[in-house]
């Protein structure tokens, strides 16, 4: 037979009254009852525990059991019909047993719900879990460890201008290098090479793009409030950033050391991104994303030299840890 929708509605508004606020779910559970029906979790001293225990069919349960394990009872309720709602004192930090037991031959559906109030921030990273066999191994020691709890998110501006000469009719070589390193962490980056009075243009535009991308919230669900266009893009945005191939331009390669080598005599070598004839190009990349590389450049003016510029916006995660409390069974 099922509960009426009255029932479960009841139902809901006691679960929903269990949790207090600040406090954390530990289980959500529903099982079928058959004999005896054991729960093991650890705890930490001074949580208040809220328990609701009910069974869903309307019969009745012999007995619900909390205990400090082994054998420390801290409540007994005997031949339940009703709902129960329970708030408990954690004493001690340890493992602490909820055991169901029935009563009669018919089958019975129940359900139970546990939430914790920590005591403290440090008892909140306690992990309730205790995955041995407590009966095999009752012995325990409460342990702390770090753990990775986030990633804290970061944008670092790099960039510079570095100037390219004219060949003067061959006479030089119109090649020239912008070194940078990236740091730690780095999970992508991205770039704006610009040439001469491109650049001021095409951070005009772009600013007024971010602007309106920035009021439209797109931007809000990042965590991290960009200060540019390109450190938005450089984050993901989808903001169509300003490239152009009118005035002056420039050859460009990223590369590394070794094949900076090779660029600046001319001779064949391997690149992570080589574009020509550029006046402003932009571009996010994921990889490389460690170590110190090269903006090769090369220049096809014959007389006047010319000023790159080169904005770089490196996006970095950093594991964030804190320490966990647990329990680890003495074997």
């Amino acid at each position: 037979m099922r509960p009426p929708l009255l029932f479960l509605f009841v139902f809901a508004i006691y679960s929903s009254m269990s949790a207090q606020p600040g406090s954390l779910q530990v289980a959500d559970q529903t099982f079928k009852l058959n004999g005896s029906c054991e729960y093991v979790y650890a705890f930490a001293e001074g949580d208040e525990i809220s328990l609701h225990a009910e069974e869903l069919t309307g019969k009745e349960i012999k007995t619900v059991e909390f205990l400090q394990f082994p054998d420390f009872l801290i409540f007994k309720a005997y031949e339940l019909d009703t709902a129960l709602e329970k708030s408990i004192l954690i004493p001690k930090t340890g493992v602490y047993l909820l055991r169901f037991q029935e009563t009669g031959l018919s089958k019975k559906v129940c359900r139970f719900t546990i939430h914790r109030k920590p005591v403290s921030p440090e008892t909140a990273r306690l992990n309730t879990r205790v995955d041995w066999n407590v009966h095999e191994y009752p012995e325990y020691s409460v342990r702390r460890r770090a753990v990775e709890t986030g990633k804290k998110i970061e944008v670092i501006p790099l960039g510079g201008q570095v100037t390219v000469q004219a060949s003067k009719f061959y006479t030089k070589k119109p090649v020239n290098a912008y070194q940078f390193t990236l740091p730690p962490n780095t999970v992508r980056w991205a770039y704006r090479i610009s040439v001469g009075q491109a650049t001021a243009d095409a951070r005009r535009r772009d600013a007024d793009k971010l602007k309106s991308t920035l009021q439209s919230g797109a931007v809000k669900i990042m965590g991290v409030q960009p200060q540019t266009a390109l450190a938005a893009f450089a984050l993901g945005a989808a903001i169509d950033m300003t490239v152009s191939t009118a005035g002056e331009d420039v050859e460009y390669a990223i590369v590394d050391y070794t094949n900076w080598l090779k660029f600046s005599e001319y001779q064949d070598y391997s690149a992570f991104m080589q574009q020509s004839g550029v006046s402003v190009d932009v571009q996010r990349r994921y990889n490389p994303l460690k170590g110190t590389y090269y903006f090769a450049l090369k220049s096809d003016n014959w007389v006047d030299d010319i000023n790159v510029q080169i904005d770089i916006e490196a996006v970095t995660e950093v594991p964030v840890f804190e320490t966990e409390i647990y329990l680890e069974p003495v074997k």
